[in-house]
């Protein structure tokens, strides 16, 4: 077998990444709010409403009350 060096990465490259990190998803954040806003302005309100009715359709499916399982107790 192959000894692995115990430490690979420095506590500066941890932090690095971090920092690299957060600022990403800070970025990711602030594009899927602009791009909401956008979208808002361009499509009006109406799609939206459709879009969320839908998707809180589809979390009710997934997640809301099961039907019988079908194992005879009640």
């Amino acid at each position: 077998m192959t000894k692995l060096p115990e430490k690979i990465y420095t506590d500066a490259d941890v932090e690095r990444a971090k920092d690299t990190a957060q600022v990403v998803g800070f970025l990711q954040g602030a594009g899927v709010v602009v791009g909401a806003a956008v979208l808002w302005n361009l499509l009006g309100w109406i799609p939206v409403v459709i879009g969320v009715g839908a998707v809180g359709w589809l979390l009710y499916k997934v997640f809301g009350p099961k039907k019988g399982g079908g194992s005879g107790e009640e």
